[in-house]
C-alpha cells in the first residue's frame, strides 16, 4: 500500500523502493496550500487555458522569487528526509532540478505515460536519479485529473511499456503530496469535472547531473538573495562538497550571493 502516515519518512522510501511511489497525506495544512495558490494566482492568471497545450497552465521555477510559503515547500523537512536517504547515497550534495506549478483544466486529456529520467537516456533499471513530488492545492481526484502511475514500473526493463489495466490514479486530499522516481511511469489525467485541479511539482536529483530547468537563468542570485538558505543551495548556489565541482572562478558560487565562504 503506497500511501502512507503523514511524515513518515521510513515508510515513504520503502513504497518508493518497492512501488516506485507514495503518498503521504495531509503534509501540509489547507491554510498552507491556500497561501501558495495565493502566490501563483497572477502567475497562472496570465495564462489563457484555452491557448495552453492540453488545457493545461504551467508555470516555472521563476515564481519561486517573491513566494516565501511556496519556498517552504521545496525544503520540506520530510521531503529532505526521503531525498537524503534516496538520493544521497550517490551524490554529494542532490539538488532541486525543476519547479513547476500546473493547472489541469476541464477537457484536458490523460497525459502521455512516461518516464522523467528518459531524459538522460540510460538503459533501465538503474539507480535512482530523480524523484518527483506533486503538492495537492486542490483535491486530487481520478474525476479531475489525478497524476496516474504505475506501481511496481521503477522496475521494468527499457522498452517495457504499462497498458492501462496497470494504471492507477493517486487520489489525495489537497495538502497532501505524491512522490514517485523518475523511472516510474507516470502521467496527468483527464479532467473530466467543471473545475481545474491545482498543485504545484517540484524535482529533485544527483547533484552531478544537468538540471532540467536552467536554474541559474530562471533565479539569478537577486532572486535567491532573500530566500532560506537551504534552498539556495538546493537551486545550486554553493560547492558540491569538492574542491571543483560547481565552482565558479575558482571559488564557491555563494560569492554572488556576497555572503562569506
Amino acid at each position: 500500500m503506497a500511501t502512507i502516515p503523514s511524515r513518515c519518512i521510513d515508510v515513504a522510501v520503502a513504497a518508493l523502493e518497492a512501488d516506485g511511489y507514495a503518498i503521504v497525506p495531509n503534509l501540509a495544512s489547507p491554510a498552507a496550500m491556500m497561501k501558495v495558490a495565493g502566490e501563483l494566482g497572477a502567475h497562472f492568471d496570465a495564462l489563457d487555458p484555452q491557448s495552453c497545450g492540453n488545457q493545461t497552465r504551467r508555470i516555472h521555477s521563476r515564481v519561486l522569487a517573491g513566494a516565501p510559503e511556496l519556498q517552504q515547500h521545496m525544503i520540506d523537512p520530510v521531503v529532505m528526509g526521503v531525498m537524503d536517504r534516496l538520493l544521497g547515497p550517490n551524490c554529494i550534495r542532490f539538488q532541486l532540478s525543476s519547479v513547476q506549478g500546473i493547472d489541469v483544466h476541464p477537457g484536458a486529456k490523460d497525459q502521455n505515460l512516461h518516464r522523467d529520467d528518459d531524459i538522460f537516456r540510460l538503459p533501465h533499471p538503474h539507480p535512482i536519479f530523480e524523484i518527483s513530488v506533486m503538492w495537492a492545492i486542490t483535491d486530487f481526484t481520478e474525476a479531475n485529473g489525478a497524476t496516474r502511475v504505475v506501481a511496481g514500473s521503477h522496475l521494468w526493463p527499457s522498452g517495457q511499456k504499462p497498458d492501462l489495466e496497470s494504471v492507477i490514479a493517486a487520489e489525495m486530499a489537497a495538502g497532501s503530496a505524491l512522490f514517485w522516481l523518475g523511472s516510474t511511469w507516470h502521467g496527468a489525467g483527464a479532467n473530466q469535472t467543471d473545475r481545474p485541479r491545482t498543485g504545484f511539482y517540484a524535482g529533485y536529483s544527483l547533484g552531478w547531473l544537468r538540471q532540467e530547468e536552467l536554474l541559474y537563468l530562471a533565479l539569478p542570485p537577486e532572486a535567491v538573495r532573500d530566500m532560506p538558505e537551504a534552498l539556495q543551495r538546493l537551486v545550486g548556489y554553493e560547492m558540491k562538497g569538492t574542491h571543483t565541482l560547481n565552482w565558479l572562478d575558482g571559488r564557491d558560487p555563494r560569492k554572488v550571493l556576497e555572503l562569506d565562504v
